[in-house]
């Protein structure tokens, strides 16, 4: 396991907020979590939404919706604790663009469209039109995002310009918003106080915990964000490439992670199972997994309100997800909810003992 930065993660976190605010919000209470956008992060926002440029709105879209493939235009942390600037990724960009492409567009088949090996190897050996097909019928995103993604497959060159224009752009709002330095001073604090058996221990807890299992053949790395406050990505693998991404507040997510079950994490359980959507989400994948669509129209809701109760149940590791071709079927993690009747359990004894 290899902890380290890369700065390019903070700029996608905060694009991702500033095209789904509402969304981050309601996430963050379903958390417990108090998130209020510091200044630098409002102001940073500020400049994206006033900026009516092409290109920064496609960058914000894309960076948005496939935050986890977009990492990998990145070069990872050469080792523990060190960190990968905005400057070395447009650099190492500029040197090798088609390469790493390649590996966004490998990571955006497996990760985001759900492709199977087989398929990725034929789409990448040249047949195209399995790419073009899929994305087509990506409902859950945006036209930006799949003009990007056929871009960037049959005109490489032509997504580099956009790209490269927007990082410089999207580099210069994140500088003088005050945000770049704050997540830097932040990230290095933690960097220096967390030990490496640390790392791994919470690592391991998050991996098992979302039902991940990681690839022994490539090193996971473990990338630190401090914009929002929980990860976003949980895990991606392209390319012999692996990676978590984890929030900077790693007190918290060992508290979510710790097998044992916190008051704190109690609560939030209980307002989560109390919530008649989330409950019916509960039930309905207990009695078998399913996937978004079939949820939909299950319950009668839209595909946006189940992702985003998804989202929470996943973020809190009530759900699992586990993809099968071109779905992710999720299902209730039964280990989760009986940890939690068992503190239940517990709790109920402990105050029946307080009264006698």
């Amino acid at each position: 396991m290899v902890p380290g930065y890369v700065e390019l993660v903070e700029i996608l976190m905060a694009c991702a907020y500033a095209d789904k605010e509402s969304y981050f919000d309601s996430v963050s209470e379903d958390l417990g979590v108090d998130f209020k956008p510091g200044e630098e992060l409002e102001l940073f926002l500020r400049f994206l939404r006033g900026d009516s440029n092409w290109s920064i709105k496609v960058a914000v879209n894309v960076f948005s919706e496939i935050k986890d493939s977009v990492i990998f235009f990145c070069d990872m942390p050469p080792s523990s604790g060190k960190i990968v600037t905005i400057e070395e990724t447009m650099e190492s960009l500029k040197n090798d663009f088609r390469g790493k492409a390649r590996c966004v567009v490998e990571s955006i088949l497996l990760n985001n469209l759900n492709f199977s090996k087989e398929e990725v190897e034929r789409a990448l050996g040249g047949d195209l039109n399995i790419v073009a097909e899929a994305v087509d019928r990506a409902s859950d995103l945006s036209e930006n995002t799949t003009w990007f993604i056929t871009q960037l497959v049959n005109f490489p060159q032509q997504s580099q310009e956009i790209l490269m224009f927007a990082l410089t752009v999207l580099k210069k709002y994140y500088e003088d918003s005050g945000l770049r330095k704050k997540n830097l001073g932040c990230i290095n604090e933690t960097i220096e106080s967390f030990g490496q058996e640390e790392y791994k221990e919470v690592a391991s807890g998050f991996l098992e915990l979302y039902g991940v299992t990681a690839r022994d053949e490539s090193p996971l790395y473990l990338l630190l964000q401090n914009t929002l406050q929980y990860p976003g990505v949980r895990y991606a693998y392209a390319c012999d490439k692996q990676f978590v991404v984890l929030n900077n507040q790693l007190k918290q997510l060992e508290e979510i992670v710790n097998p044992y079950i916190t008051d704190h994490i109690l609560r939030l359980f209980l307002k989560n199972f109390s919530d008649p959507t989330k409950m019916q989400i509960m039930v309905a994948v207990s009695q078998e997994p399913r996937y978004v669509d079939e949820l939909a129209k299950l319950l009668g809701l839209s595909k946006a309100t189940i992702s985003y109760h998804l989202s929470s149940l996943g973020e809190l590791a009530l759900v699992t997800g586990r993809k099968d071709r071109r779905r992710i079927y999720f299902s209730l993690n039964r280990k989760r909810i009986e940890s939690i009747i068992k503190r239940l359990e517990v709790f109920y004894e402990e105050s029946d003992d307080s009264w006698k």
